[in-house]
């Protein structure tokens, strides 16, 4: 064997043996023969629910890898809930305060650990084998019980309307009371009919009652004017200078004139005499011993 071939035989055993260590670099950074050669730190975190995670689920935080889960659920003695032991890689820190969720990928995808950091600068971290309370999210299992349990509440409801309509129908919907309401329907025909016409007239009455009272109140004013007019006049006559005036007020006048009247009635007017004022003249004459007889 020459120095050519030595050569040539070199080079296809450096290059297969860069290729086999590139593949097992590979093996080991991207398979599960890596994860023997990490370092971690445990922790335990306490679910109401962990249902679906197994061992070996991802712990996430913000989507990157952080650890996994190292064992499944785990009951508790006391209280409600499992424990979940997580390995977390050695070089993470994890600030307190950080929320522990379980998630799934997807509607149908694996669940998984979720870790939340709380807002803000970190001032201490979770040390090894902390004991930490988890929430879990809603997803497609949760979905499905709170959905049957919707299910059959509605199903509970369609059943009380049914029976309700089936009532309605039986009871109150009857032939009977259908009858008595069709019955009742026309009875309101009527009487709203009979209440129109009872409209009709009464806007007569109350238009009749209009020019009554517009009658009266001009009545009134005549009335009114007609007093004032006779006030008026009397008014006149008894402070008046006229002739009914001195009727009123000189009883001399009266007399004379009530003297004139008799003579006028007793003679006429051709053989008037003043017989009037030697009647009343002699009748105070008579009348004079009359109470001299008395007084004595």
């Amino acid at each position: 064997m020459n120095r050519h071939e030595r050569g040539l035989e070199f080079k296809v055993g450096a290059f297969v043996f860069v290729g086999l260590a590139m593949l097992g670099a590979l093996v080991v950074q991207f398979g599960r023969l890596g994860e023997g050669l990490k370092t971690y730190y445990p922790l335990t975190v306490r679910f109401t629910d962990a249902s679906g995670l197994l061992k070996g689920s991802d712990v996430l935080l913000a989507g990157a890898k952080i650890g996994k889960v190292s064992g499944g659920p785990r009951m508790v003695r006391e209280g409600q809930g499992v424990d979940v032991p997580l390995k977390i890689y050695e070089h993470i820190k994890i600030p307190e305060g950080s929320k522990f969720t379980v998630g799934s990928s997807g509607l149908l995808g694996d669940r998984f650990v979720n870790v939340v950091m709380p807002p803000g600068q970190p001032k201490a971290f979770l040390a090894p084998n902390t004991h930490i309370s988890g929430v879990r999210e809603t997803g497609i299992d949760d979905l499905t019980r709170e959905g049957g349990a919707l299910v059959t509440d509605l199903r509970g409801a369609v059943q009380k309307i049914d029976t309700t309509v089936n009532r309605l129908n039986q009871d109150t919907l009857s032939s009977a009371n259908m009858e008595n309401l069709k019955s009742s329907m026309e009875h309101l025909n009527q009487a709203t009919g009979a209440l129109a016409e009872s409209s009709k007239k009464l806007d007569g009455v109350i238009e009749q009652a209009d020019s009554t009272m517009a009658s009266t109140k001009k009545a009134a004013d005549n009335l009114q004017n007609a007093i004032g007019d006779a006030r008026t006049a009397l008014r006149s006559a008894t402070q008046g200078k006229g002739l009914v005036a001195a009727l009123l007020n000189d009883q001399q006048l009266a007399n004379d004139l009530h003297a004139l009247i008799t003579n006028l009635r007793a003679h006429g007017v051709l053989f008037y005499r003043d017989t009037a004022a030697t009647t009343q003249s002699k009748v105070p004459e008579q009348t004079k011993p009359a109470r001299q007889s008395r007084s004595r």
